[in-house]
């Protein structure tokens, strides 16, 4: 693998493997752009193959899209909408949906919930940065609200 990097008048070359590659991106980054460091250490991201490796035994990608398999019951409704909403952004990211994203009707239909419980929680979850609204009526899990599924919810599934 090879890349090259040109920043302002610096041009830097890097060959090697893959991972070699990444560090000497990394560290080239971290020497001509000192913010790049402090900004890196503070980014919150989730590496989405670690996320399916953590979830193996709640989601099941099968032919004919997601599936939850941990029964749902100990859950509180707004990890629930959560719980249908990283279903969905699973789906996407491994080509089993065109979407990431469910509407809040979608919502009330697999959640069971009245709709005005679901846009509560819809309305608090997206407060809390766990969700965004991408439409009307349209909503998609963030960043975040992958990682405190992770941190939150994932447990409870899982015990």
């Amino acid at each position: 693998m090879e890349v090259t990097i040109r920043y302002r008048d610096l041009e830097k070359t890097i060959k090697g493997s893959p991972d070699g590659v990444f560090r000497g991106v990394f560290q080239f980054l971290s020497e001509t752009i000192p913010a790049f460091d402090i900004v890196s250490r503070i980014t919150l991201t989730v590496n989405f193959a670690d996320f399916l490796k953590e979830t193996a035994g709640v989601f099941a990608v099968t032919p004919e899209g997601v599936v939850i398999l941990a029964p749902p019951e100990a859950l509180t409704d707004r990890e629930l909408v959560l719980l249908y909403l990283v279903r969905a952004k699973v789906g996407y990211e491994t080509g089993r949906s065109e979407k990431e994203t469910l509407l809040a009707s979608d919502l009330v239909s697999f959640t069971g919930k009245g709709s005005g419980t679901v846009a509560g929680r819809l309305s608090e979850l997206s407060g809390e940065g766990f969700v965004e609204r991408t439409g009307k009526g349209e909503y998609r899990v963030t960043t975040f609200g992958l990682h405190r599924f992770r941190q939150d919810v994932l447990p409870k599934l899982k015990g």
